[in-house]
């Protein structure tokens, strides 16, 4: 059985259709790539993101495919890697805490450079978005947090969205998801670093490469199950459930959105903070302490109570809960370089005090969802507000609607795209299966000129 899990992960991605997948899944998987877009545009102007995208304007390569947000073209493995450099950077990488992280940031900024250099309608474009996010997520539904790792195998959902984008046959799509199976995971040791940007945006350019490479010959064992079973350990793998109701139920649906550019570990809480802020009429002001109670091991990762930097910040309850109660908001002007120094952020941070959990949950363990997150706020006039919060809006059991993913990407995209552009460039991603090609998208969101 465990040697046939690849071939049917493969044989799901050459022939699934456009007309084979739900409308609710090409609803959700354009509203995703919006959102992605998003994050792209975002994570382009970051300090981190604009040194890397200049060592690749810098090498001066054939002008293949649009860098979302840049101003400017490379070639399409370049371009492939910058959009996903991009997309990560910002913190906007919608994610499932229970394994199968279905990484729009991966999978999208792959095939959108691909599919401006090959042509694609949109209705393509989706084909290969659905396929790539689904075996993505299928393939990645194991824990490596005991190695410290996670999103293991990183690469092949890239790589099998990308095969399908190309029109490989089987034989190729499956040495693209072998060539594509051995690979960069993300290390836990480098939340919060340049570091951790980078590893997923090798996945993308492994995965870009995996399929090329297939397409001239170039072979690979697609035998996934037997590469997680060595690599993880036999306990922690069972094969079966990747290809379980594959292609009737769609996995890729069921992961949280963020609404915020901070780790995802904190969006419970910031929720928390915000509906308490509103209903109570609360102030920074007013607020003695905001105690988060712990409830994961891996949550204090994010108990950073002096950040020393914009990536610091994106990891740091302390800043995250004080901006969420200042500002009713967390956005992108809440983690730049200023923001480290904002005296209205810095000298009220000691006011978050982080009550450790003694768990042994990890930072992306299965009982992650199981417990609720837990906010309490006490104000100097000797009131106590305190609430709970299981899952955070935008995850699936509490999804967001079409008008809110618009509000999102008009969130982030403010002050990167015109207001015509921002209304412009979502009525084309949401209307995607309309499109012939994307390059009035692709003319709009590089930013050229």
């Amino acid at each position: 059985m465990e040697k046939e899990i690849g071939a049917q992960l493969v044989e799901f991605a050459v022939e699934t259709k456009y007309e084979d997948i739900p409308e609710e899944t090409l609803e959700f998987t354009k509203c995703l790539t919006l959102k992605t877009v998003a994050g792209m545009l975002a994570g382009s102007t970051k300090p981190s993101a604009q040194k890397m995208a200049g060592i690749i304007k810098d090498k001066k390569l054939p002008e293949d495919c649009g860098v979302i947000g840049s101003d400017f073209k490379t070639s399409l493995w370049e371009a492939a890697f910058l959009n996903g450099y991009f997309a990560h950077a910002s913190e906007l990488e919608d994610d499932r805490y229970v394994y199968g992280v279905s990484w729009d940031i991966t999978v999208i900024p792959l095939l959108l450079p691909l599919a401006e250099k090959l042509g694609l309608s949109g209705k393509a474009l989706l084909e290969a978005l659905v396929v790539g996010l689904e075996v993505h997520t299928r393939t990645c539904l194991f824990s490596a947090d005991h190695l410290g790792l996670y999103n293991v195998p990183g690469a092949v959902g890239p790589a099998i969205g990308a095969a399908k984008a190309l029109g490989l046959d089987v034989k190729e799509t499956a040495a693209a998801l072998g060539l594509a199976m051995s690979g960069v995971p993300l290390s836990i040791v480098n939340l919060g670093t340049d570091a951790h940007f980078f590893e997923s945006s090798l996945m993308v350019l492994q995965g870009m490469m995996a399929a090329e490479m297939a397409k001239v010959g170039l072979s690979g064992n697609p035998d996934i199950a037997t590469y997680l079973t060595n690599y993880l350990g036999k306990e922690r793998v069972v094969p079966e459930e990747m290809v379980e109701d594959l292609g009737k139920r769609w996995v890729l649906q069921e992961i949280q959105i963020k609404k915020y550019p901070c780790c995802i570990a904190m969006h419970r809480q910031i929720d928390l903070v915000i509906e308490l802020k509103k209903e109570h009429n609360l102030s920074l002001e007013d607020v003695e302490v905001i105690e988060v109670h712990s409830r994961r091991k891996g949550d204090a990762r994010c108990d950073r109570p002096e950040p020393k930097d914009a990536n610091d910040l994106q990891f740091s309850f302390q800043h995250t809960l004080t901006a969420a109660m200042l500002d009713g908001d967390v956005s992108l002007e809440h983690f730049t370089p200023e923001a480290v120094v904002d005296p209205r952020l810095s000298e009220a941070l000691s006011k978050v005090e982080f009550i450790p959990s003694t768990s042994s949950v990890g930072l992306l363990g299965d009982s992650m969802s199981d417990e609720p997150a837990c906010v309490v706020i006490k104000t100097k006039d000797g009131k106590t507000f305190s609430r709970e919060r299981k899952y955070a809006i935008g995850s699936f059991q509490e999804p967001l609607s079409l008008a809110q993913f618009r509000e999102l990407y008009h969130k982030f995209t403010r002050g990167i795209l015109s207001e015509k552009d921002i209304s412009k460039t979502a009525e084309l991603i949401l209307n995607l299966e309309r499109l012939d090609n994307l390059k009035e998208a692709m003319d709009i969101l590089v930013l050229e000129g």
